[in-house]
């Protein structure tokens, strides 16, 4: 369990879509003082889970934040848009963009050589 786990636990009993919160009402639920980071930068207050185990809290619980304010201290938190469809598997792989948009004729080997020398192999390190 998440230090940061009292918030999105609160935010869940909160009835509406969106809750406006002062950063002392945050730390008052939490039990501790929010880092100096949290005054100082907006990026601390991202919806990127990656390494941030305190937007992890509240994404996993369906909350996003938005229209944060330094110098009030206070930040607003959303629910995130839930829908029923599921995510197409080409919107979740970004490798898998480009599908469907080149057609490689019958016949066509890519793998075979086509006999272009490369410059490496002709003992040249730029294109000369």
């Amino acid at each position: 369990m998440s230090k940061y786990e009292p918030l999105p636990q609160f935010l869940t009993s909160v009835g509406g879509s969106a809750h406006r919160m002062k950063f002392s009402e945050i730390e008052r639920i939490l039990g501790f003082k929010l880092p100096k980071s949290a005054y100082e930068h907006e990026a601390w207050w991202s919806n990127n889970a990656t390494g941030h185990s305190h937007a992890r809290a509240w994404l996993n619980s369906g909350w996003r934040t938005e229209g944060v304010d330094l110098a009030a201290r206070k930040v607003t938190f959303q629910r995130a848009a839930t829908s029923s469809e599921p995510v197409p598997a080409r919107a979740r792989d970004p490798w898998g963009c480009m599908a469907g948009t080149i057609t490689v004729m019958p016949g066509v080997d890519l793998t075979a050589p086509i006999g272009e020398k490369w410059n490496a192999e002709e003992g040249r390190l730029l294109n000369e």
